[in-house]
């Protein structure tokens, strides 16, 4: 239409000033076309040329347009459709079978999904309050803790392959004033920054009972600058600050608020319809939300640490979490380049983390996953690139009896994968799948 449009407009401007030219004086405003009308054909060959395919495009159909709708519709295309085929009977028997025993004993209190390929299996087991025995369903939403940064990484990561944020640089480059200037952006994305838990030093510092925020939190460290646990870049050490600063640096790059944006560019392209951030207005109008409990049962109570986003504070359920899954692996939100440097380890053989993910390998299967807890919520989202499949497991109670290590043993059962109960021991890797440091 743009094109039609235009050449219309070009064919009128002509006859307006071929009229215009006998009769305007030459000290008029539009004298000077009128004096120079004598190269006006020549002009209008020109602008003619320039716009003329379009209207042959027209007469061709609506090809010329698909382009233009292609751009501005992008993200309705890319809503992931979740897998429709259930498991063969005796794998989901199996997977029922594990998580109901452990529920019976009250070892276990959540929803489960096992999706490979086309086919998925997701149950719900227990309550999403205890206290009113509202029961769980496989739609119901958790906080997701710690997985949440596998999102923050992820927008991180789509502003850098758009050349808006340079991992390399100085976090100081996207944060004035920031008092550790030897600390880089890829620094934070993969635990290596040295830096201190927010969780520790703002406890005193932050004297009111209201949400603090990421911002208030990078005040009170440029102010007190805490003493880092090494010089940055020499070794690992997991740590929230560096997510919620990560947060920030989206924010000041984009220039908008960091949960509008992960929602504008993420939730709503993928189709994740049922995540928000913890925001007191996304609250309000939420429905499914579960309750954390603690190992007794009790509930947890929100308080100002709840108000910084980025390292925790997404909401979401399981499903929503396998349309993320999904877009990951079909190249919506990042290209194979940019994945396969967020699944490359930049720590150690220990602790083995890429940009907002842990790693681990056994007999040629890849791991990719990250664990969460807080605030009574616990969660394991696993992914196995290579067989196509992914595990997520959420649950509501800080009780729980198994590991990323027992899932994987499931999974062997399951999709034929090597049984790791025996490498424990000796290899010493099973300690890593399951770090007590998901806070």
């Amino acid at each position: 239409m743009f094109i039609k449009k235009n050449y219309g407009v070009t064919v009128l401007v002509y006859l307006h000033y071929i009229c215009r030219q006998k009769f305007l004086p030459e000290d008029s405003p539009d004298g000077f076309l009128s004096k120079n009308m004598n190269r006006t054909p020549t002009v209008f060959l020109f602008l003619f040329l320039l716009f003329a395919p379009g209207l042959a495009a027209g007469e061709r159909g609506d090809d010329w347009m698909v382009k233009e709708v292609r751009i501005d519709t992008s993200r309705i295309h890319r809503r992931v459709a979740l897998p429709s085929q259930p498991f063969e009977a005796d794998k989901a028997k199996e997977i029922d079978k594990y998580f109901t025993t452990r529920a019976v004993r009250g070892q276990f209190n959540g929803v489960v999904l096992f999706a490979q390929g086309d086919k998925v299996f997701t149950k719900a087991y227990g309550y999403a309050d205890f206290r009113t025995r509202e029961k769980l369903t496989v739609s119901s939403r958790f906080q997701l803790a710690s997985i949440s940064k596998t999102i923050t990484a992820t927008a991180v990561l789509m502003l850098a392959s758009e050349g808006k944020i340079e991992l390399g640089e100085p976090v100081a480059t996207y944060l004035e004033g920031f008092a550790y200037p030897r600390v880089t952006v890829e620094m934070l994305l993969s635990h290596t920054s040295g830096l201190p838990d927010y969780t520790l030093f703002t406890p005193g510092a932050w004297a009111s009972t209201d949400p603090m925020s990421n911002e208030d939190m990078l005040a009170i460290m440029n102010k007190r600058k805490p003493r880092v646990y090494f010089s940055p870049g020499r070794q690992y050490r997991y740590c929230n600050t560096n997510y919620a600063l990560l947060a920030l640096i989206v924010q000041r790059v984009t220039g908008e608020d960091f949960a509008s944006w992960v929602h504008e560019y993420i939730f709503e392209p993928v189709g994740m319809d049922d995540t928000f951030f913890c925001t007191e207005e996304a609250f309000a109008s939420a429905d499914r939300m579960t309750i954390g409990h603690t190992s007794r049962r009790g509930t947890y109570q929100p308080n100002f640490l709840d108000g910084v986003l980025g390292d925790k504070g997404v909401y979401s359920t399981a499903e929503d979490l396998l349309r993320f899954d999904l877009a990951l692996r079909n190249g919506f939100l990042l290209d194979a380049s940019w994945q396969a440097k967020a699944y490359t380890n930049y720590t150690d053989e220990v602790h083995p983390y890429g940009w907002g993910w842990r790693l681990d390998e056994y007999q040629g299967h890849r791991i990719v996953y990250h664990n969460g807890w807080w605030h009574g919520y616990k969660g394991r989202f696993l992914r196995l690139p290579q067989e196509d499949t992914t595990i997520i497991v959420l649950e509501n109670q800080a009780r729980s009896s198994f590991s990323v290590a027992a899932l994987m043993n499931i999974s062997k059962k399951l999709f034929d994968l090597p049984d790791l109960s025996d490498q424990a021991d000796d290899s010493g890797k099973m300690a890593a799948l399951d770090p007590r440091e998901d806070e």
